[in-house]
């Protein structure tokens, strides 16, 4: 009776290695739907510490396959240049509600190396300007942001439009800006071609957005609701 269970048990475990699990990996934004090719160059995954694939510039659509179980880890860099690892552990039972599918974020930053936020030291009777151009071959075209100060309360002005910000508003100028600071110097060119510019008093920050990859300012305008 020992030795039927010792084969059995056996035989369970040579099954398990060999088991297959249908895999779905996506590479995706999570504040926009704008496409991530210009983002990450290679998607590595390793399987119990060992090189599984090597994917050179993916898609969203990353990979979809069988694979087996064990351990796996998805290393990539994302939109700000940082090494994005992320571990999961696949078993069988995941297949029995068709797979598993894993979403990697391209778009968020981890560690922010920013310090002294325009929008965080605004004072009264200041104001603090975003300016957003882009350049086409067929198209080009500006817009503006101000901020200003007033009996320490924060407003906004976008064209015609003038309203007191939430503290939702703020914390999207604080996004926008931290991120502006963080993004790495493009590798590449393109024919269309951003340029976003912050400034307060005397001072400013400026940065070329080949291809818009970024695409904050619009994101920014789509959080404070502005057209």
């Amino acid at each position: 009776m020992k030795k039927l269970y010792l084969i059995l048990l056996t035989f369970l475990l040579s099954l398990s290695s060999f088991s297959q699990i249908n895999l779905a990996v996506h590479l995706k934004r999570s504040q926009s739907e704008n496409d991530i090719t210009l983002i990450v160059d290679t998607l590595k995954i390793y399987k119990d510490n060992i090189i599984f694939k090597n994917i050179p510039n993916p898609d969203s659509f990353a990979l979809f396959e069988n694979v087996p179980n064990g351990d796996y880890k998805f290393c990539y860099n994302n939109l700000f240049g940082e090494k994005i690892e992320k571990t999961i552990t696949l078993i069988e039972t995941n297949n029995i509600l068709g797979g598993q599918e894993i979403d990697l974020y391209v778009d968020q930053l981890q560690n922010s190396k920013s310090k002294d936020l325009f929008i965080k030291t605004i004072r009264d009777n200041e104001t603090l300007t975003i300016n957003f151009k882009f350049y086409g071959c067929f198209n080009n075209g500006s817009d503006s942001i101000k901020v200003y100060k007033k009996n320490n309360q924060l407003f906004l002005k976008h064209k015609s439009k003038k309203r007191k910000l939430k503290e939702t508003d703020i914390n999207a100028i604080v996004k926008y800006e931290t991120e502006l600071r963080n993004l790495p110097k493009p590798d590449f060119i393109s024919t269309l071609s951003g340029f976003n510019e912050i400034s307060l008093n005397e001072e400013k920050f400026s940065y070329r957005e080949p291809s818009i990859f970024w695409n904050g300012y619009g994101i920014l305008k789509k959080s404070l609701k502005l057209k």
